[in-house]
């Protein structure tokens, strides 16, 4: 039935906008399909086979925009950006893109770099992502300062996807590269000294980042949580990415290793709890707004299931196991009244404080894949 819709919606432009969507998608297919070109050619090749097919694409009009996020403008190709990314089967690229803002400064161009994948189901983030959006959408609309940053996923044909990339982050996995110490040294590093005004605004950018991510790890319940799927942007705020396994699905033949409903490893507590007994202001602080950000989630819990319940017929992994939408309303608990439910998210809070697992995961991680 779709190949009819799309053709008749087709059908149905205007000679300009016919123009335009043939531009648009004619552009992005061909970037998408140096994945496939890259494919037979040797590693060490792949960054100048990269360059020399992005040197044969043209930016044709000035009305092309990141599929990803349509108030964005293209105006150029960085040839030199092409990187290949680590995968088994695949060659996943990130291009970096010069782009404005469609209502802004013709002149303010900025990079905006994006992953194309193929071969690669990328519903299953989207999914993630629209709740995720709708739980940041639900805390601006009660006033609470919790932080979610959910980024821009595109499918764009069976096992084809646009990502973009969250803007001036590095993952805890590349931060390791570069120095021994935990969190805690870092943001000293990075921000100055503790108590300094710049290190104490960047710890509370992490803590009501943290929070949000606690409440929407709450729901989800996304596993895989090694430190290459966990980014820090430069004012010092935790991004998730990376939604391949939610819900009831988890890897290892679904082991179900991380048994925390959100990773809370030792060094971030050194962060969000300085007095390490769960008894400083900061662990207060954010135990307070993980509480109001899971009470604000529960008044709204219908539209949240309504989200996911919308996808159950999709054949997505995460709904080839288990109830996923009765333990996802299982998990609001809509019998307890706003005090147990505030008690609630407190207990998962606590057994969430460097718990175990979620060492030893990361312990797995690195031994299996090298992850630091």
């Amino acid at each position: 039935m779709l190949p009819a819709v799309r053709q008749r919606i087709v059908d149905g432009f205007s000679p300009e906008a016919q123009d335009v969507f043939e531009r648009e998608f004619d552009f992005f297919d061909k970037v998408t399909s140096i994945s496939g070109v890259l494919f037979p050619i040797p590693k060490e090749e792949r960054r100048a086979g990269i360059r020399k097919e992005l040197e044969k694409i043209q930016v044709n009009g000035k009305d092309l925009y990141l599929p990803t996020a349509p108030n964005k403008l293209v105006r150029g190709i960085r040839v030199d950006s092409g990187i290949p990314l680590q995968s088994a089967a695949k060659v996943p690229i990130m291009i970096t893109f010069n782009v404005i803002d469609r209502d802004g400064d013709e002149n303010d161009i900025k990079p905006q770099a994006c992953i194309f994948k193929v071969g690669d189901d990328c519903r299953q983030d989207v999914l993630a992502l629209q709740v995720i959006a709708q739980l940041r959408d639900i805390f601006g609309a009660v006033g609470l300062d919790l932080y979610l940053f959910p980024y821009g996923v595109l499918p764009t044909g069976p096992g084809r996807g646009i990502i973009e990339v969250v803007p001036n982050t590095r993952s805890r996995s590349q931060m390791g590269e570069t120095t021994d110490g935990g969190l805690y040294e870092i943001f000293q590093q990075d921000f100055g000294p503790v108590g300094s005004p710049s290190f104490e605004a960047a710890r509370r950018n992490f803590l009501v980042s943290s929070a949000g991510y606690a409440v929407a790890s709450l729901l989800l319940q996304p596993k895989d949580r090694h430190n290459g799927n966990l980014l820090f942007d430069s004012a010092g705020r935790l991004v998730h990415i990376d939604f391949g396994f939610i819900f009831e699905i988890s890897p290892g033949g679904n082991m179900r290793f991380e048994s925390a409903h959100f990773k809370l490893s030792h060094e971030m507590t050194q962060l969000l709890d300085p007095s390490g007994v769960m008894k400083s202001e900061t662990w207060d602080n954010f135990v307070s707004l993980c509480i109001k950000g899971y009470l604000a989630s529960r008044r709204y819990m219908n539209g949240i299931i309504n989200t996911v319940l919308l996808m159950l017929d999709s054949g997505l992994p995460c709904f080839s196991r288990g109830d996923p939408i009765g333990n996802l309303r299982k998990r609001f608990h809509p019998e307890m009244s706003e005090r147990e439910a505030a008690n609630f998210m407190k207990s998962v809070c606590v057994d969430a404080y460097n718990k175990w697992t979620t060492a030893g995961y990361d312990l797995i991680q690195y031994l299996q894949q090298g992850i630091e």
